[in-house]
Parts: structure tokens; sequence; C-alpha cells
């Protein structure tokens, strides 16, 4: 995945953490959005040590302006955004796609995951409203169900490196 660049809110810590190692040991650069800011300069050192290239920005998916500024920064930081992991409140990932779906390049990929079980049916169908009516646009999203930490990296990781075309 090297020269790509994803997104992945909820990054402080648990399944978030888990799909930002995946894709940086992948080789892609990975912007850590979530409200604790010291968790990510943390992580975004930890995956900086082990060769990978982070960001970390903090940001409210709940806040229009923080999640504009996070897709602002992701462009700014890197020049592009190729994939996306949201995971978090119905609201909070429809306001991040959003701002994510203009930003992205022919080829790019959202993966979504509900914060709480509860939550799931709705980001499930959320998500599938939302892929189908950019589907001509060659961004692909798609939905993952809760699981473990490792469990969720992999199918993320597997679910965009099929989708996101190198080079592009």
């Amino acid at each position: 995945m090297s020269g790509r660049t994803a997104i992945v809110t909820g990054a402080g810590s648990g399944i978030g953490a888990a799909v930002s190692s995946a894709l940086s040991r992948a080789g892609a650069s990975v912007v850590l959005a979530a409200r604790d800011g010291q968790a990510l300069r943390e992580l975004a050192a930890d995956l900086g040590s082990a060769g990978g290239h982070a960001v970390a920005v903090p940001a409210d998916l709940a806040n229009p302006v923080s999640v504009r500024r996070l897709v602002e920064q992701t462009l700014g930081a890197f020049g592009r955004l190729d994939a996306a992991f949201n995971h978090g409140e119905v609201g909070e990932v429809a306001l991040a796609m959003k701002y994510e779906i203009p930003s992205m390049r022919y080829g790019g990929c959202i993966v979504n995951l509900a914060a709480t079980a509860g939550a799931y049916a709705a980001v499930a169908e959320l998500t599938r409203r939302v892929a189908l009516d950019v589907a001509c646009s060659g961004v692909r999203i798609d939905a993952v169900a809760a699981g473990s930490e490792e469990d969720v990296a992999t199918a993320v990781l597997w679910r965009i490196a099929r989708q996101v075309p190198i080079g592009r």
C-alpha cells in the first residue's frame, strides 16, 4: 500500500489503533484521528519508529469544522486521500463520509464500523445507501462487523488493499 494515504478515525485506542497499525505495516501513510491528542501522538511516534508514516490530527467527528479540518490536513500532509476507516456513531460516520468522498480519487475506499453493537444496523444501512449514491464515482464503501481488534484490522486492510489502485 505504499504511496497510499488513509484516514483512521477512533485511532486513539482499540480497534482504531489496530487498523492504523495494520495499514502502516502494509506501507500506507496514516492520518490518525480521535479526540485524545496525546494517545494519537504516542501512536504516531510508535508507527514512525517502526518505519511508518503517520500524522496525528485530534478531531471530533461530531463537529463539521473539525472533520473538514481533518480532511484538509490529510491533503496538506500527503497530497491525497485514498482510503478511510470510520469508527463511530451513525452521525459521526455520515459526517466523515461527507468530507472524505469528495476528496478521494477514483478507486478510493471507505470502511465503516459502528462504535457500539446496537448502532451496527444503522451504520450498515447508512453505508449501503451512500455506497449506492456514489457508485459511479469509483469510491467503494463497505461496512465491517465488530470483532476482535486483529480480525477487524485484517478485514479493513483486505478491503482497502484490494480496492485502492496503486499510482492513483
